[in-house]
């Protein structure tokens, strides 16, 4: 939906240094390997190097993100053809949903920014699993509250453990080439710069 990979990276960064981790920056592999489309528990327990209990996981997570929405506002926008296709889509009668390890204020920060805070009937996030991607969990919820079956579900992703969750999950996926290239998602059936040659008949 939107190529926010450097300024989520940025955000990490900041984080690292205001709490006097270990490392002071996150190299491009380091991010595209350890933090690209992954739940912050797991990402916040790698960094501190221990269990944390849920009250930390909490406010360290609240504090990346306020963090990350501070750097990203002036700068959000869709990638390019978004709001075109999920009209296209809903006016179809195609289903559509979102199932994203974002947390939700994150989530209702980028759909009002691109005035699509209606779009999506089903939102499913990071609070509503246990296991984030790969594990396949998101997107089997989400195709249960969509009321459809797995394998009838086309999915758009951006990172190779997104792929690899939907894959497990026995969908399709078209990648989306944001901040990975198209041999990092090859594993995607299909994959393509943005929305705009995107054609469903």
């Amino acid at each position: 939906m939107i190529d926010n990979g450097y300024y989520h990276r940025k955000a990490w960064s900041e984080f690292i240094k205001k709490h006097d981790l270990s490392k002071v920056d996150i190299t491009d592999h380091e991010f595209k390997q350890h933090f690209s489309g992954r739940k912050n528990d797991s990402i916040l327990e790698l960094l501190f190097n221990r269990k944390l209990t849920e009250e930390e996981l909490d406010k360290h997570g609240e504090d990346k993100e306020t963090l990350y929405r501070k750097l990203y506002a002036p700068h959000i926008k869709e990638v390019k053809g978004l709001t075109a296709i999920v009209n296209r889509l809903k006016k179809s009668g195609i289903k559509v949903a979102i199932a994203t390890t974002s947390p939700k204020k994150n989530r209702e920060f980028v759909l009002e920014k691109l005035s699509l805070t209606k779009a999506f009937p089903v939102i499913v996030g990071s609070e509503h699993v246990l296991h984030g991607k790969p594990d396949p969990e998101i997107y089997i919820k989400t195709a249960k509250k969509l009321k459809v079956d797995s394998k009838e579900c086309l999915v758009f992703e951006d990172t190779p453990v997104g792929i690899e969750a939907a894959k497990n999950a026995g969908m399709r996926v078209i990648g989306i080439l944001t901040r990975h290239s198209e041999e990092e998602l090859r594993a995607a059936d299909l994959a393509t710069n943005d929305f705009t040659k995107i054609i469903f008949e």
